[in-house]
């Protein structure tokens, strides 16, 4: 199959991926309109609790995988090692709730959205097969048929059941199904003949991800631990005023992530090719494109941000809507963020990674302690705002130092 060009590849992208969390999105706005504040704290707590577990269960491969040029691992090992990491991920989930005293309702619904994220991971090894042999658009279909299924399996069993638990479960068995007749099925088409996994490559694998892993869940943390603290201190009422705040944040986020995804690959060739200047210059590109967009989502959150807010979720939220545009600012940073360690990982910085990732994990739990503490939901923006700028600062400068370096590196 012929691959489609890197310009294709990022429109492909792009739509699918805005097109599927643009229904997630609407997803935490139907709570609220369905079923209360109260679910939709409870549905809060189920993405926030389950985030740095979901992030376990995609293991941090997909860059490394679509980046694997020389072919180091075979597509089978990927798969075995993203089923490992889901299992994995499940049962650490279910056994750190033990730690929480959540009531059954909460746990149900934790549980199977666990399950439902763990379906995505699976999804996504798929599409890091479609990614390497240039066919996003494919990915594009998936994202699309997900996303459509998604939306009306969730919204259509609230509406009958206003049970959570009843919600995720369609939701959950919807997403394995297109997983395994349509995911499955491409991505198999590009597998070789006589490709398979052995258990030495397997392990090799999963040892070498650690670092990454680690990486991955720690990064994810330094963003959650605001919001969760935020439910232990207040409760999940007060939780879901605030996401309903932050959720059309996400758009933004997305929109600036699917951005940098599809150069993944582009950026490895770089590598590869030894073309200091060419990566630079993509790097260049992806900062102007961000900028570009940056500047009209902060100037139409400021003139619409509460008008929108209160036409979606009711006057209930207009108190809570001066925070709109300080989550935007957050929401930017967490995408330079998101953008900056696929950079490190094409660069092989890997200590850097854990600095960031280690270190601001355990600033953003030392701010969001007093800082949620003490000014409830201004806390988790000043907490974030806190956080995720000192990362960035750190991210920069080890790029920055890579670049610096890259003939003595990679001439020797």
């Amino acid at each position: 199959m012929k691959e489609k060009s890197t310009l294709a590849n990022i429109f492909y992208n792009s739509f699918g991926t805005m097109f599927y969390y643009g229904c997630q999105w609407l997803t935490t706005l139907l709570v609220v309109r369905l079923s209360g504040y109260t679910d939709a704290g409870v549905y809060s707590i189920a993405t926030t609790f389950t985030a740095a577990f979901s992030i376990l269960a995609l293991y941090n491969t997909r860059q490394y995988q679509v980046a694997d040029v020389y072919g180091e691992y075979s597509d089978k090992t990927y798969i075995a090692s993203r089923l490992l990491a889901m299992a994995l991920a499940f049962l650490i989930c279910a056994a750190a709730l033990l730690f929480n005293d959540y009531t059954p309702y909460q746990w149900g619904t934790v549980l199977l959205y666990m399950v439902f994220k763990c379906v995505e991971a699976w999804v996504d090894v798929y599409h890091g097969i479609d990614q390497k042999n240039g066919r996003m658009d494919y990915i594009c279909y998936s994202y699309v048929i997900r996303g459509i299924l998604m939306l009306a399996g969730f919204s259509g069993t609230l509406y009958l059941t206003k049970n959570l638990v009843c919600a995720m479960g369609v939701i959950m068995v919807l997403s394995v199904l297109v997983a395994f007749f349509y995911d499955k099925h491409i991505a198999e088409g590009f597998i070789q003949e006589g490709d398979t996994s052995d258990a030495r490559a397997l392990k090799k694998l999963m040892l070498a991800m650690i670092p990454l892993v680690i990486v991955a869940v720690t990064n994810n943390l330094s963003v959650s631990f605001p919001k969760y603290f935020l439910d232990r201190f207040y409760d999940e009422t007060t939780l879901g005023y605030y996401t309903s705040v932050a959720t059309p944040s996400m758009i933004v986020q997305v929109a600036a992530q699917t951005i940098f995804i599809p150069l993944i690959r582009p950026l490895a060739d770089r590598l590869k090719e030894n073309d200091r200047q060419g990566f630079i210059q993509i790097l260049k590109r992806v900062t102007a494109a961000f900028v570009l967009l940056s500047i009209p989502a902060l100037i139409v959150s400021a003139l619409l941000g509460e008008w929108f807010l209160v036409l979606v979720f009711g006057e209930e939220l207009r108190p809570y809507t001066y925070l709109f545009v300080p989550v935007i600012v957050s929401t930017l940073l967490i995408s330079i963020n998101a953008c900056l360690f696929p950079v490190c990982t094409v660069l092989k910085e890997i200590k850097g990674q854990l600095v960031v990732g280690i270190g601001g994990s355990a600033l953003s739990f030392a701010v969001s302690m007093v800082l949620v503490k003490q000014f409830s939901m201004n806390g988790v923006v000043i907490a974030l705002l806190i956080t995720l700028s000192v990362q960035i600062i750190i991210e920069v400068y080890y790029v920055y130092r890579k670049m610096i370096k890259w003939k003595e590196v990679w001439h020797g």
